[in-house]
C-alpha cells in the first residue's frame, strides 16, 4: 500500500524570524506530543527552523519522582535569541590591536586619565588610533572591551542639583561680591585670574589643601596648610607670593573664593607680605553656588582621583602635591583642542612652582 504525504496548507513565512507568541505556540504544541513537521507547518516554517528553535530553548525540568527529562521552554528560546542578536554587528577595530588595548588600559586604570586624554597622549607619541572618541565610548558601554564602564572617571549626575535664588552671605556682608567682577574676568579672555578654594580630609584631621586653578589656562597650585584657618590661608599665599617675587600681581590679578571661614580675611589675603601695597583683588562667590567657581570644582574632581574622600592629608607631603599639580597641568583638555595648561602658559611665560614646606 503507498503511503501518501500530507500537503502543507500553510504557505512558508520566508525571511520571518519566530517570535516570542510562535515559541509560546512551540511550546504547547511539543509538549502535546506533536510532531515537528506538523508544528512546522501549522506555523508556516521550514521544520528545520523549528529543529534549531527547539534546540535554542532546551531545558532540563525533574518529575515528582525527581526523574530528569529535556522538554522547550518559550522563555529560554527568547533569551536565547535575544543573546545572540546582541552579538551581531561589526567586529571592533581595534580587537586585533592588543597593545594598543593595552596602552588605553593602562592610561585609563593605572594613570587616571579619561578616554580623550588617553587617545590624545598616544597621538601624540605617535600611536595610530583608528576610532574616533565617540566609537571609543561605545566600545565601554555596548562591547567586550577590557575597559568598563565603572572605570571611568566621570560619573553621570543621579539627580539634577536644584538651582536657589542667589543673596549676599549673611557672614560677609560687607565683601566685594562676584556681582562686580568684571567682564573681561567672566569671559576669560584676561590671564592671571585665579579661583580658590580647600580640600578637606576625613573628620577629626586637621589638614586641608589650598587649590588655586586659573580660569583661563587651569594651571593649577596645590598647597598643604596644617588647619583651616585664615591664618593658614595668609601663610600659604605669603609663600606663593615670596616664590613669584615681583610676578605675584601679575601672575595672579584676582582670586574668587566662597564664603568659607577661612577665607573671611580678605585684608590678610589681598595686603602683599612683600611691601605695603596690594598683592591681588578678592571677590566672594555667592553662597551656595558652586558654579561660579566651577574651573575650581572640576580640579577637585581631578584631585580626589589620586586623593579620594577620607585621605589623611597629613600624612602628605608638598613635594607630592607638587607632582600631582604637575600631573595635571601636563593633563590634555578638550577645551584647549588637546592642550595642557602647561602648553598654554607657556605663552605668558608662566613657569609653575615648586614650593617646599
Amino acid at each position: 500500500m503507498k503511503s501518501t504525504k500530507t500537503k502543507t496548507t500553510t504557505s512558508l513565512r520566508k525571511g520571518k524570524h519566530i517570535t516570542d507568541s510562535d515559541r509560546q505556540i512551540i511550546e504547547k504544541l511539543y509538549r502535546k506530543g506533536y510532531p515537528v513537521a506538523k508544528i512546522a507547518d501549522l506555523l508556516g516554517f521550514h521544520r528545520s527552523s523549528i529543529y534549531r528553535e527547539l534546540k535554542r530553548g532546551q531545558v532540563t525540568h525533574l518529575t515528582s519522582e525527581l526523574v530528569e527529562y529535556v522538554t522547550y521552554s518559550a522563555d529560554r528560546g527568547s533569551d536565547e535569541a535575544r543573546l545572540r542578536a546582541s552579538s551581531h554587528g561589526p567586529a571592533l577595530k581595534i580587537a586585533d590591536d592588543f597593545s594598543l588595548v593595552s596602552d588605553f588600559n593602562k592610561l585609563i586604570i593605572h594613570y587616571k586619565l579619561s578616554l580623550y586624554a588617553a587617545r590624545q597622549v598616544l597621538i601624540r607619541r605617535g600611536v595610530e588610533v583608528r576610532v574616533s572618541l565617540r566609537t571609543l565610548y561605545n566600545y565601554v558601554h555596548r562591547f567586550g572591551f577590557p575597559i568598563l564602564p565603572h572605570n571611568l572617571i566621570h560619573k553621570p549626575r543621579k539627580h539634577a542639583k536644584k538651582h536657589l535664588q542667589k543673596r549676599l552671605a549673611h557672614n560677609n556682608v560687607l565683601a566685594q561680591s562676584i556681582e562686580k567682577r568684571p567682564l573681561h574676568i567672566n569671559d576669560r579672555s584676561d590671564f592671571g585670574h585665579h579661583e580658590m578654594d580647600t580640600v578637606v580630609g576625613p573628620p577629626g584631621s586637621s589638614h586641608v589643601l589650598l587649590v588655586l586653578t586659573e580660569r583661563k589656562t587651569r594651571i593649577e597650585h596645590i598647597l598643604l596648610m596644617k588647619d583651616k584657618s585664615q591664618n593658614s590661608v595668609r601663610l600659604d599665599l605669603n609663600r606663593l607670593e615670596r616664590y613669584y617675587g615681583a610676578d605675584f600681581p601679575v601672575l595672579f590679578k584676582s582670586i574668587t573664593c566662597d564664603n568659607g571661614s577661612e577665607f573671611l580675611d580678605a585684608a590678610a589675603i589681598c595686603k602683599s607680605c612683600r611691601n605695603k601695597g596690594f598683592r591681588t583683588v578678592l571677590f566672594y562667590a555667592h553662597p551656595y553656588c558652586a558654579s561660579e567657581r566651577g574651573s575650581n570644582e572640576n580640579a577637585n574632581r581631578l584631585i580626589r582621583r589620586f586623593l579620594p574622600k577620607g585621605t589623611d592629608f597629613s600624612t602628605l607631603s608638598q613635594r607630592q602635591l607638587d607632582y600631582l599639580a604637575m600631573w595635571m597641568n601636563k593633563y590634555p583638555r578638550k577645551l584647549h583642542d588637546g592642550r595642557s595648561a602647561w602648553q598654554l602658559t607657556k605663552v605668558y611665560s608662566f613657569h609653575f612652582c615648586r614650593i617646599t614646606a
